[in-house]
Order: C-alpha cells, then sequence, then structure tokens
C-alpha cells in the first residue's frame, strides 16, 4: 500500500512543478483520489452538472495523500465538511469553495477549455514556468515537508482490518 500511496503522491506533486501549466477538463463524476488530481491542476473547468465526494471516511479511510493538493484550494470549512461527511457536492459548491476554476454547462466545456488553452498558448513559456513556479512555491513546500507522513498514514488506513472490510463490502454490492 505503501508503493500505490507514493505513486499518488508523486503524480500529484509532478502535476505541480510541472513546468507548463495543466488544465482539468473534468466531464464526469469525480471522487476521492480523482480530487485530487483535479486539485494539482493549473486551471480545472468542470461541467455544472457534475458531482464531488470524498468518500474515504465512510471507507475508514482519510484523504491522506490528496489533501496535499487539496488543501491549498478548498476553503478550509468546506474541506471539514466534506472530507468528514463524505457527501457529495456540486459543480458550482467546487467553485465557490475554491476546488474548481469555473463549471459551465456540459455543452460549453470543449468552448471553455479551448478559451482558457487558447489564453495559455499567448503566453510565453519562460514566463509561464515562472508564473507557474511563484504560485505553487508554498503548496509544493508544504507538499514536501508533510509527504512522507500521508504517505505512511494513508498506507496504515488501507491496511487495517475496519478499511479492507469497508472496501469488501462496497465491491460486494
Amino acid at each position: 500500500m505503501t508503493a500505490s500511496a507514493r505513486r499518488l503522491a508523486d503524480v500529484l506533486r509532478d502535476l505541480l512543478a510541472l513546468p507548463k501549466p495543466v488544465v482539468a477538463r473534468v466531464h464526469g463524476p469525480v471522487r476521492a483520489g480523482g480530487i485530487g488530481l483535479v486539485a494539482a491542476c493549473d486551471v480545472a473547468v468542470s461541467a455544472d452538472h457534475i458531482t464531488y465526494a470524498f468518500t474515504e471516511a465512510r471507507l475508514a479511510l482519510a484523504p491522506a495523500v490528496i489533501s496535499l493538493a487539496v488543501l491549498p484550494r478548498l476553503s478550509p470549512r468546506a474541506a471539514q465538511r466534506t472530507f468528514l461527511t463524505g457527501a457529495q457536492f456540486t459543480a458550482a459548491e467546487a467553485v465557490q469553495w475554491g476546488l474548481v476554476t469555473s463549471a459551465v454547462p456540459a455543452d460549453g466545456l470543449d468552448a471553455e477549455v479551448d478559451a482558457v488553452v487558447d489564453g495559455l498558448a499567448a503566453g510565453d513559456p519562460q514566463g509561464l514556468a515562472a508564473t507557474k513556479e511563484l504560485l505553487n512555491a508554498d503548496v509544493l513546500a508544504r507538499f514536501d515537508a508533510h509527504v512522507d507522513d500521508v504517505v505512511t498514514s494513508s498506507a496504515e488506513l488501507f491496511a487495517s482490518p475496519r478499511a479492507r472490510a469497508a472496501m469488501e463490502k462496497l465491491l460486494a454490492r
């Protein structure tokens, strides 16, 4: 389990540190680790009908690894509510709470993503890289300071009898 948690942490860190901007086009429901991927992107455009949920607590887990990318984006009260309850939330709420950049009707998703990409393409690669480094410096510093602890915590939770039982019950449905 430690290897899986470490791989996820590495992917999230790579997205945050990549010198090129990363844009998420969110067109399907997003749960658990997928939210970490959305949070690690520089711009996240969601279809407005999409739902999000941190389901970990319901499975005797915690959103440990993804918290490194999510917590800097999501308002503290929204994080508490969504992490602890596992309740679904809407794309509009994700925007309001800072997790997602914008939510648009599904039939306008491609046009919105194209507009974002066109705006990024107008930037000079050096300027984009330097700006992204500036924007993510604090996130990466916090990430690096806590990654080993959250990877260990995640692996321990996934290996626990309670989590195994919860996951088996979920998969048996």
